[in-house]
């Protein structure tokens, strides 16, 4: 093993040796011993990797992280030029990463209401263009779409279904499956429609009237029917999402 590759390997060893038992790093730390050069790089670079710990312990983790971590996470690509061990440090040290920030978003997560959490997280997700799991014009196809993936069905309002949809994608949020469905609405914006099991929310009764919740610029609605949970997310004020949602 020479030096550069034992370097990529211990770029994903954890600070304070939580990974000294693992086999995979053996190598690379064994380099370490006979390699003066190696050995002050790997010092410093737990020493980075300590501070930036703890500065991020110290930062409140944004609306939308979670989400859009995980909506974007691909399957690692494995390289012909790259061993199994660096494949799987350098995967471990992504899983580490977002394992950080989720706990991070979790644990501050009990601050508020888990209604408005979900309005929160779902806004920031699609604030900028989310990454869409399919594109079409046709709602058919994308029910289609869906029931395929087999989550939970969508009864879209009428006047959502009025417009032309962009595309959807199936998020998470506390371990439920929520669908999005993105339309067409004034100009270059989007309406967007969540649906997840009402599970996620059993205080929430069908038959109430939608809650409204507002961040920045832009409102939800949220209600239940039947077994599901629906929310509306849109730019503007309460008068623009009403426009939106099922007649009384």
């Amino acid at each position: 093993m020479d030096e550069q590759q034992a370097r990529l390997i211990l770029q994903a060893y954890r600070p304070d040796d939580e990974d000294k038992a693992d086999p995979h790093f053996g190598e690379a730390l064994q380099e370490t011993v006979r390699n003066p050069a190696l050995a002050r790089w790997f010092a410093e670079e737990q020493a980075f990797d300590r501070a930036m710990a703890a500065h991020l312990d110290a930062m409140p983790a944004p609306f939308g992280l979670k989400t859009r971590i995980l909506a974007q996470a691909a399957p690692p690509v494995s390289s012909r030029k790259m061993s199994w061990a660096v494949g799987l440090a350098t995967l471990g040290a992504f899983l580490f990463l977002v394992g950080q920030l989720i706990g991070l978003w979790r644990s501050l997560a009990p601050a508020s209401s888990p209604l408005r959490n979900y309005a929160h997280e779902m806004v920031s997700f699609v604030r900028l263009p989310p990454p869409l799991e399919i594109e079409s014009k046709d709602l058919g196809a994308i029910q289609n779409w869906l029931a395929r993936k087999e989550v939970i069905s969508v009864e879209v309002p009428s006047r959502l279904a009025a417009l032309e949809p962009v595309g959807c994608r199936v998020l998470s949020f506390n371990g439920h499956a929520v669908t999005l469905i993105c339309f067409h609405r004034d100009g270059n914006r989007l309406a967007h429609l969540f649906v997840v099991d009402r599970a996620a929310f059993p205080k929430l009764k069908p038959g109430a009237g939608p809650i409204f919740s507002s961040k920045g610029e832009w409102t939800t609605a949220t209600w239940a029917e039947k077994n599901r949970v629906y929310m509306i997310a849109v730019q503007g004020d309460a008068a623009a999402v009403q426009r939106y949602l099922p007649d009384a």
